[in-house]
C-alpha cells in the first residue's frame, strides 16, 4: 500500500478531465485529446505518483495516440493491433473484464441486473420481443456507424435505466417512446468502461494491481468520451478507439463493453445512464447473433400512455431495482438543476415494466428468437 497514498491525493478534480468531452469540430480531436492526456500525466505525477503507475499513463497515452495517427494514415490494421494488445493487457483483472453480474460497471446487491431497450415511433407502438433485437443479419445494410459499432456490424445497445435509453434515442417526445424490460442470463464476459477520474473506490479496499487497471481503463476511456457537434460526417475521429475496442474485444473473446453515456453533462450523472453495448457475431443463414439466445425481453410499453395511468399503478415498487442499491447517490440533470433519479418518472416507469413482466421467471432466454 505504500505506493497507493498518491491516489487519495489525486481525484483529478481539473474539469478538464471529467467527460464527456465536447468539441465544435473533427479536427480538434486529436489535438485535445493530447492535451487531456498532458493533464492526466501533470496531476498523478502532482500527486507524487508510483514510478509504476507514471509509467502506465506514459505507455498507454502514448499507446493511443499511435493508433489514432495509424488510423489516419490508413495503416487501419496497426492501428486495430495497438489496441487490442492494450486490451489483452488488462483481460484478466477483474476491474477491466468480468461475468456482467459481478462487473463493477453495474454495483449494487440486487439478484439481477435490470437492462431496457427502446424503439421510437410516431404512432402509440407495442413493440414484440423479436422487435427489439438488433437489426437482422438480412437487414445489415440499415446498420449504422456508431460509438462501438461499423456499418455491417450491428450490435445490441441496453441501458441500464428507460432513462439512459432516452438521452440514447435523442430525448424523443412521450408518445414516441416505447421501452421494453430485459434481463442477460449472466454469462457475458464484459468490459469495463464506466469508469472515471473521480474514483469510485475506496484506497483501502484494493491493491495495487487493482489501481494501476484503473488507471489504464481510464487512458481507453478519456479516449472514447468525446462528442462532436460538427453534423454530416461520414468520418468520426472520436470513433476510431471505441471501434477498434470493440473489433479487439470480439477477438479476445469478450461479449461487450459498459460505459457511461456521452449525452450526459458530466459522467458524474451519469449512474443512471450506464450503457452497454453487446457483440453480434454473424453466422451463415441466421438472421440473430448467438448472443440472443443468451436474453429474455419482454414486450414494449409508450411511456406516455404509462404516464396516463392512476397513481396506485404507477407506484408499482420493485424490490430488486439494481440502479438504487449501488449506495452511491443517483442524480441526473445538471449542476445548476440536478434531480433525485428515484424520485423520476423514469424510475417509476422502470418498476412497472418489471412488476408487470407477467411470468418473468418462467419466460426462457432466447424468448424473442
Amino acid at each position: 500500500m505504500r505506493t497507493l497514498g498518491w491516489i487519495t491525493k489525486a481525484d483529478f478534480m481539473n474539469s478538464d478531465l471529467w467527460a464527456p468531452f465536447k468539441l465544435d469540430s473533427d479536427i480538434e480531436y486529436y489535438d485535445d485529446l493530447c492535451k487531456k492526456y498532458k493533464v492526466l500525466l501533470d496531476t498523478a505525477t502532482k500527486s507524487g505518483a508510483d514510478e509504476e503507475s507514471l509509467k502506465i499513463i506514459k505507455k498507454y497515452t502514448s499507446k493511443i495516440r499511435e493508433a489514432i495517427r495509424k488510423y489516419y494514415y490508413g495503416q487501419i490494421s496497426t492501428s486495430h493491433a495497438i489496441i487490442k494488445n492494450l486490451l489483452r493487457d488488462v483481460v484478466n483483472n477483474p476491474l477491466a473484464v468480468s461475468n456482467i453480474n459481478s462487473s463493477k460497471a453495474f454495483p449494487g446487491v440486487s439478484k439481477e441486473i435490470q437492462f431496457f431497450r427502446a424503439r421510437i415511433n410516431e404512432d402509440v407502438t407495442i413493440f414484440k420481443p423479436k422487435d427489439m433485437l438488433h437489426i437482422p443479419f438480412n437487414m445489415r445494410g440499415k446498420t449504422g456507424n456508431y460509438r462501438f459499432s461499423i456499418p455491417g456490424i450491428p450490435s445490441l445497445y441496453l441501458g441500464n435505466t428507460s432513462y439512459a435509453c432516452w438521452l440514447e434515442l435523442g430525448c424523443p417526445a412521450e408518445h414516441r417512446y416505447n421501452v421494453s424490460p430485459v434481463l442477460l442470463d449472466g454469462t457475458q464476459k464484459i468490459l469495463n468502461l464506466a469508469v472515471m477520474t473521480r474514483k469510485q473506490f475506496d484506497v483501502n479496499d484494493c491493491n495495487e494491481e487493482y489501481v494501476h487497471c484503473w488507471l489504464k481503463l481510464l487512458c481507453l476511456m478519456i479516449a472514447t468520451s468525446y462528442v462532436i457537434k460538427e453534423k454530416e460526417r461520414s468520418f468520426k475521429s472520436e470513433y476510431i478507439i471505441s471501434q477498434s475496442i470493440m473489433l479487439g474485444c470480439k477477438e479476445l473473446g469478450l461479449d461487450g463493453v459498459a460505459y457511461f453515456s456521452k449525452r450526459v453533462e458530466d459522467e458524474v450523472f451519469a449512474f443512471a445512464a450506464i450503457n452497454i453495448a453487446l457483440f453480434t457475431n454473424y453466422e451463415k443463414g441466421k438472421k440473430y447473433s448467438e448472443i440472443c439466445k443468451h436474453i429474455k425481453v419482454d414486450e414494449s410499453y409508450n411511456f406516455a400512455m404509462f404516464k396516463q395511468l392512476g397513481d396506485v399503478d404507477k407506484k408499482k415498487e420493485y424490490d430488486d431495482y439494481r440502479v438504487l442499491q449501488t449506495g452511491l447517490t443517483t442524480k441526473i440533470g445538471k449542476y445548476n438543476r440536478q434531480f433525485t433519479f428515484g424520485e423520476t418518472e423514469f424510475c417509476k416507469f422502470d418498476k412497472f415494466l418489471f412488476s408487470t413482466w407477467k411470468d418473468k421467471e418462467k419466460v426462457k432466454y432466447g424468448n424473442a428468437l
